[in-house]
Order: C-alpha cells, then sequence, then structure tokens
C-alpha cells in the first residue's frame, strides 16, 4: 500500500478532526496569551452561621479591599457587585476571636487570584443573647419658666422589658426615655416619646412607647425676711 494513498484515504475526515484540534488548542490556551492584569476591588464582609441564641457584639467594618490577578478577560467578566468576603461562626463559642481572611474567604472564579486582602484578620466577640425587665426613668431637660416648680414626674409603662448582649444588660439598672423638653414650662403637661437604647444589640420587647406626665405647681413666694435688730446703746 502506498503511503500516499495512507496519507490521503478519508482526507476530509482528517482534515476537520485537525481543525477542530487545533480550535480546542486556541481556546484552552488562550488565557495564556492574554495580558495578566491586577485590580482593586471594595467589597462588603458577610457573616454567616452565627450559633443560635448568640449575637456579634463588636464592630465591623463597613467593607474590605482585596486585590485581585488574573487574564484580562476573565478580570473584565468578574462583577463586583457579586464579590463578598465570607467568615463563617459555625463553630464559634461566646468570647473574642480573631479571623484571618484568606483567598478562600473571597467569593472568586476559579481563573481569578485573590493576592492581597486589607485588614488580613478581624476581631469578633460573640456574647449570648438575654431579656432584662427594667424601670423606666424620665429624662428632663430645661429650666422651668420662673415661678414654676416640678412636683411630681411619673412615667407610663413603668418598666420596659428588652433584649440584647448579656453582658451589656446585666450592667443596665435603668432605661432612659429621650428627652423631655420643660423650658419655660409653667403649668402640668404630658408627652408620648420613645425610649433612648442604651448600647448597640439593644432592642425594646415590650414598652417601646412611654407616657410622661409632668405635674408643676407655682413655687412657694419667698418667706419675707425679719428686719434687722438694732442693738440698744448703753446709757
Amino acid at each position: 500500500m502506498q503511503i500516499s494513498n495512507v496519507l490521503f484515504r478519508n482526507f476530509g475526515t482528517k482534515l476537520l478532526a485537525l481543525g477542530i484540534a487545533c480550535a480546542t488548542w486556541y481556546v484552552l490556551t488562550g488565557q495564556r496569551r492574554e495580558r495578566i492584569s491586577e485590580r482593586n476591588y471594595r467589597i462588603p464582609l458577610s457573616i454567616v452561621n452565627v450559633p443560635r441564641g448568640t449575637m456579634v457584639v463588636s464592630p465591623l467594618p463597613d467593607a474590605l479591599d482585596v486585590r485581585v490577578r488574573g487574564a484580562f478577560t476573565p478580570l473584565r467578566a468578574l462583577d463586583p457587585a457579586k464579590l463578598e468576603a465570607v467568615v463563617d461562626l459555625a463553630d464559634a463559642t461566646p468570647g473574642e476571636k480573631r479571623y484571618p481572611l484568606g483567598p478562600g474567604d473571597i467569593n472568586v472564579p476559579a481563573d481569578v487570584e485573590v493576592i492581597a486582602i486589607a485588614p488580613a484578620e478581624i476581631r469578633l466577640v460573640l456574647d449570648t443573647i438575654a431579656e432584662k425587665t427594667l424601670p423606666i426613668t424620665a429624662d428632663l431637660t430645661g429650666q422651668l419658666a420662673p415661678g414654676a416648680e416640678l412636683e411630681e414626674v411619673t412615667v407610663e409603662p413603668r418598666s420596659a422589658r428588652i433584649v440584647g448582649p448579656a453582658k451589656t444588660l446585666a450592667r443596665l439598672p435603668s432605661l432612659s426615655t429621650q428627652p423631655v423638653v420643660v423650658e419655660g414650662r409653667d403649668a402640668s403637661f404630658s408627652e408620648t416619646t420613645t425610649l433612648a437604647l442604651p448600647a448597640s444589640g439593644v432592642r425594646v420587647r415590650e414598652g417601646q412607647l412611654v407616657t410622661v406626665r409632668v405635674k408643676i405647681k407655682p413655687a412657694p413666694p419667698p418667706e419675707p425676711t425679719a428686719p434687722p435688730r438694732t442693738r440698744k446703746g448703753r446709757s
């Protein structure tokens, strides 16, 4: 059998196979021929799998700065709005812990490399969630009108039930209302207001609206002063 017959047998099929192989090679090696680029992004931080009955009480950064590297085409197709850094608290316990951030914590495609993250670690403090009922006190501000005197201040309801970090609630003896202005007042009045939340993470479960009743009466007139006594001279 002549070599030429072997080479040119099913020539069309062989040529098609060669074309497919070349096209496949071109596609697979395309990214290697592209220029490599780097870009910076500012992305949000997500805390996931917070254990039931606990809450994060430490401040968290608004966003993280990441620098990524890859071929031009994948970087151009990257949607910054879909990027985020994820910290998983599945096995966390109450207390303070530092979580280092690595490339695996950023949800980038496989053909994009994370080369820098700032900050490089996140400090998290977990506390157990507690409830507590506390008395309410009215926060009065300002000076009454001249000749007026504060007689009595009452609030309704007298107490509120709050929910929040256990350590924070343990330090709270009472709750205050938002400021109630008495400046220039000379007559009794009532005002509906809300509670002033004492710390981050604390919320009101019962008793958010508070009616403050302020009783004002005329101040008693000043007592007359006795005239000075004169000393009798010796005769």
